[in-house]
């Protein structure tokens, strides 16, 4: 009986696979993928022809954008970083416009607060 017990688990161990666990690290895992720092795709969308057009006609300077941006909360830029991401690939006008829209929003709220001076037209409220 003892043979047969033994016999039993030496072919049992035959057909087990050896796997080898070890701890992945942050880099390890992040590395395949190419992660986009949300600040820099926003900077990204902003530097695009027709985004700059459109903003040209709205009559808002790029470099003022781009400092708007620098002052922005992290969560104001993962708010527009996700809207990004949102819009259409094919390129709809629409979806464009509105993210415009509400960048240009953000500058006119941040600007009636009195924490910068882009727009002539708006008054401080300080």
């Amino acid at each position: 009986m003892s043979r047969f017990i033994l016999s039993f688990v030496l072919s049992i161990t035959l057909f087990a696979q050896v796997s080898l666990a070890q701890m992945a690290s942050t880099e390890a895992v992040l590395s395949p993928s190419v992660q986009v720092d949300s600040h820099e795709k926003v900077n990204q969308f902003i530097a695009r022809e027709d985004v700059a057009k459109t903003f040209e006609q709205m009559g808002v300077d790029s470099k003022m954008i781009e400092k708007r941006i620098a002052l922005m909360s992290d969560e104001e830029i993962s708010k527009i970083s996700s809207q990004i991401d949102t819009l259409p690939a094919g390129g709809d006008f629409g979806g464009i416009v509105g993210a415009v829209v509400f960048v240009f929003i953000v500058l006119l709220i941040t600007d009636i607060l009195g924490l910068t001076k882009v727009f002539g037209f708006t008054r401080s409220a300080r």
